[in-house]
C-alpha cells in the first residue's frame, strides 16, 4: 500500500501545525519590568467594601485615553500602570463620587477610597487616602 502525498506531506507538517496551535509567551524584558507600578486598594463607606464601583484614570498632563476598571465584589482593586501623575474619579452607585489625583511610582501603591452615600440635601466627597 503506497502512501498518498497529501498525506505524506499532513503527516510531515503535523508538528508545525500543533505547535502553532499553542500560545508563544515572552517573558517581559526587564527594563519593561523595573518601569512598570500597581495600583492597588479598596473603595470604602465606612468599613463597607464598595464592589462593582466603576474608576476612571486619566493620565496627567491630559495625555492618552481614560482607563476605566470596576472594583470587584470585595470593593479592591488591582491594576497595572505606568508610573505618573493620574486624574482619579470615581461612579460607585448610590454613592458620592471620588474626585482627585494620584502619584504612582514604581512598585507597588496602595490606596483606600471613601465614599459617602447621597443623600437628599448633599453629596459628600469622598477621600483618597494613600497607605
Amino acid at each position: 500500500m503506497t502512501r498518498s502525498p497529501v498525506r505524506h506531506l499532513f503527516v510531515f507538517l503535523l508538528p508545525f501545525i500543533v505547535a502553532a496551535c499553542h500560545p508563544v509567551v515572552m517573558a517581559p524584558s526587564p527594563s519593561s519590568e523595573s518601569t512598570m507600578a500597581r495600583f492597588q486598594g479598596q473603595m470604602l463607606w465606612d468599613k463597607t467594601p464598595i464592589g462593582k464601583a466603576a474608576i476612571f484614570l486619566r493620565p496627567l498632563p491630559q495625555k492618552g485615553d481614560e482607563i476605566e476598571f470596576r472594583t470587584r465584589t470585595d470593593g479592591r482593586f488591582d491594576l497595572p500602570l505606568a508610573p505618573g501623575r493620574y486624574s482619579l474619579r470615581s461612579s460607585p452607585t448610590t454613592m458620592c463620587p471620588v474626585k482627585g489625583t494620584i502619584e504612582i511610582t514604581q512598585g507597588v501603591n496602595r490606596y483606600r477610597l471613601f465614599v459617602h452615600p447621597v443623600s437628599f440635601l448633599s453629596c459628600t466627597p469622598g477621600k483618597i487616602e494613600k497607605q
